[in-house]
């Protein structure tokens, strides 16, 4: 058991944005009685039992049973935080998850590891297409994203493209969640009523 945890990549929960369009404090937010941070780091430990976060404001993450990290460069955005990631921890894969997808399911977790092999980052195509939010990286993908934020882009797709990622197909994806509901983000308070109702509606509530 203990050899099969070292083979796993290293869980990465990306908390550091501000949640301005929610009204701010999302990783505080509540769905079914729980907060987004405590949903996502469950989801993401049943999967990787190690886990950190990737956060702007590290005092406000004391209470969680992980390590946290702070951002090199906080309001920066996510790619910033997987740079982050890759420079402060001694990991050689890590698996990216952001706070504000607290219907993922972990058999797509599971997927995305499987068909890491041979791959330098893998990440699956979601309804609007490929989610680098969610996704593995390995530890030579840093002097990209590095190369990327000295030159002031920091968009993770490009992040994407550039690593020519494996791909894990909507199809695919459909056949573990066919409604796509896993890919479902928190940025505004419709968002997390609409998440609050998918949510009682899978639990029989």
């Amino acid at each position: 058991m203990l050899e099969e945890q070292n083979n796993l990549p290293l869980g990465v929960i990306l908390a550091g944005g501000p949640g301005r369009r929610l009204g701010g404090g999302k990783p505080w937010r509540t769905i079914g009685g729980k907060r987004l941070i405590d949903i996502a780091l469950c989801t993401l430990q049943s999967v990787c039992p190690d886990c950190v976060i990737v956060t702007g404001d590290a005092a406000a993450m004391a209470d969680q049973p992980c390590r946290i990290i702070a951002d090199r460069w906080p309001g920066q955005g996510p790619l910033a935080a997987i740079a982050t990631a890759l420079m402060d921890t001694e990991a050689q894969e890590i698996l990216v998850m952001p706070v504000d997808m607290p219907l993922v399911d972990p058999s797509l977790l599971r997927l995305i590891i499987e068909r890491s092999p041979g791959q330098s980052a893998v990440a699956p195509m979601g309804p609007r297409g490929p989610q680098p939010l969610l996704a593995l990286y390995r530890r030579s993908c840093l002097p990209h994203a590095l190369r990327l934020l000295e030159q002031g882009e920091r968009r993770p797709r490009i992040f994407l493209k550039l690593l020519k990622a494996g791909l894990i197909s909507w199809q695919e994806v459909q056949d573990l969640d066919p409604k796509g509901t896993g890919f479902l983000n928190i940025n505004f308070p419709e968002d997390l009523e609409q998440a609050r109702q998918l949510l009682a509606q899978k639990c029989g509530v």
